[in-house]
């Protein structure tokens, strides 16, 4: 049952990182777009700068969080974890699910008010394109919210395998090979 549930979450992690993907070629074809038309038309676009800045930014960082924590793409500083056992590699795998649930559940909590509050009072961006702001908002407790589905998911996994010696979720591959920095 934690398996289809870890697949459908990845299901839902991979279309979050192919919207990333999507806003990050938008980013790449507004600046492009918007230097020719700077420098040779003499004519910038007034809204890039604030369209980049606060939606698709938004969107690159906060929907790539999860599925870049399953793919174990951020930065991991292990140089003590890589002497322990496989139990106390657990346990510190344990201990770092628990922070992470506690910190993005809050983002998320946190996030998800003040997307509401931004939607009902119909704040937008002060500019030449009054912007709304809750979209941008809106994408907070979005990816924080699945990252700390992501952590429950490892966390459960973690105290299994702990619990039972059977494997559900595999060790870093670091760890499992028994390679180190050294």
């Amino acid at each position: 049952m934690l398996d289809g549930i870890l697949r459908a979450v990845g299901k839902v992690e991979k279309i979050a990182s192919t919207i990333a993907a999507g806003f990050m070629f938008a980013i790449m074809m507004i600046v492009f777009g918007d230097v020719i038309m700077r420098y040779v038309f003499n004519r910038p676009f007034s809204w890039a700068y604030d369209l980049i800045s606060i939606y698709l930014m938004a969107g690159v960082f906060f929907l790539v969080l999860s599925e870049a924590y399953t793919g174990r793409a951020h930065v991991s500083v292990d140089i003590l974890q890589q002497k322990f056992p496989p139990s106390m590699i657990r346990l510190s795998e344990i201990v770092t699910c628990i922070v992470g649930i506690i910190v993005f559940s809050l983002i998320a909590y946190l996030g998800f008010l003040r997307a509401v509050d931004s939607f009902q009072s119909a704040d937008v961006m002060a500019g030449a394109i009054p912007w709304p702001m809750w979209p941008s908002i809106g994408l907070v407790p979005l990816g924080s919210g699945l990252i700390t589905i992501r952590l429950a998911l490892h966390l459960i996994a973690h105290v299994l395998s702990l619990v039972t010696g059977r494997t559900f979720i595999g060790l870093p591959a670091s760890h499992a090979a028994g390679e180190t920095f050294e």
